[in-house]
């Protein structure tokens, strides 16, 4: 009578609709490549523990500036690095008057500008990036890209913080950084 071909198991219902296999394809496929994709990120790391504290994505030849308050000369210093094939290098530095850890007299060039006294071109290579975050006046700024990021949003004062560039996953990125 009828001439069925006859169907073994459930291979012929679809128990998925398409829009889910795509979905979980799409999900894999990021997944995927999240973790094998590697981008240059500037740490700021716990100088005891190494714990990761903050990270920021950055590219080379991309700058960063760290800005605080001198704790004996009360007055602003900008110190300005970039990052040169994975390393950081200081290009310049900012101030506004000598005193204690603030140069009178230097090898590189200088000038003085409305901010202050300048030393530029630079160029020291900078193996262990670290500073000692103010309790009470140094109030120091990170800078990347016009956006500030004070160390006490991410440490805590008198900490050493260590500042280096690593490679990182996007995964791993996202997990400890999130969505900021």
């Amino acid at each position: 009578m009828y001439n069925r071909v006859p169907r073994k198991g459930t291979d012929s219902i679809s128990t998925f609709p398409l829009f889910f296999k795509i979905l979980a394809a799409a999900a894999i496929i990021f997944l995927l490549f999240s973790s094998l994709y590697k981008m240059d990120y500037l740490t700021a790391s716990d100088m005891r523990t190494g714990e990761i504290l903050r990270s920021w994505k950055i590219r080379d030849g991309e700058f960063f500036t760290v800005k605080y308050t001198h704790s004996v000369q009360l007055t602003p210093v900008w110190e300005t690095y970039e990052i040169q094939s994975g390393d950081i290098v200081l290009k310049e530095t900012i101030f506004q008057s000598f005193g204690a850890g603030l140069p009178s007299t230097s090898p590189y060039d200088f000038e003085i500008t409305e901010q202050g006294f300048r030393l530029y071109n630079i160029d020291m290579k900078i193996t262990d990036l670290v500073y000692r975050v103010g309790a009470v006046r140094a109030n120091h700024i990170l800078i990347i890209r016009e956006k500030e990021y004070p160390f006490l949003d991410f440490a805590e004062p008198t900490e050493g913080i260590k500042f280096k560039t690593q490679k990182m996953s996007l995964m791993n990125y996202l997990a400890k950084e999130g969505f900021r």
